[in-house]
């Protein structure tokens, strides 16, 4: 399953990307607001990253990035469920180099049209570190509203739902 975005090209994540996305990984703060994957060992991400390979079997939920210009690495993308509730939930982690310049946006906005219009869920939910003003931020614009708080490993995470779905985007946003 491919998304195609105005700048972006995004494909299930497989072994041939796990280099780039362990990368990804450690550059300075990658983790910083992504409790479960900070600090890890090597091990421990490429056990995380080839389960991700084996649940896109059944259903594509773990997208790399990359650009359409050059096929730069950019980052990855997630639409899944949260641990062991049933919130579906979307995600975006990018590489330092491409911080601040509209991925995050044109990414999520991508999930959301994905997510309502191909798998026709009936909500989304983003689900945050309470910290992480920068994914409040992105959530918010995209339409989201707080919805509960969980605590998880220690730390309070603020859960935000988006129901309703209107693109913003003019660019068109692609599924294959």
């Amino acid at each position: 399953m491919r998304i195609i975005t105005e700048r972006c090209l995004c494909e299930t994540l497989s072994e041939k990307d796990f280099t780039e996305v362990l990368d990804m990984y450690q550059e300075d703060d990658s983790n910083k607001y992504i409790a479960p994957l900070l600090n890890k060992s090597l091990e421990f991400y490429l056990e995380f990253l080839e389960r991700k390979v084996r649940l896109n079997q059944s259903e594509a939920s773990f997208w790399t990035v990359r650009s359409k210009v050059d096929g730069a690495f950019i980052g990855t993308i997630n639409l899944n469920q949260f641990a062991q509730t049933g919130l579906i939930h979307m995600g975006c982690h990018l590489s330092r180099n491409f911080w601040q310049q509209g991925y995050a946006s044109e990414l999520m906005e991508a999930l959301l049209r994905y997510g309502f219009e191909e798998r026709k869920l009936p909500s989304i939910h983003g689900v945050f570190e309470k910290e992480n003003s920068v994914s409040q931020r992105l959530l918010e614009k995209l339409g989201f509203r707080p919805y509960e708080s969980r605590w998880v490993e220690g730390k309070e995470l603020l859960v935000y739902r988006c129901q309703v779905f209107k693109s913003r985007l003019s660019k068109g946003i692609f599924f294959g």
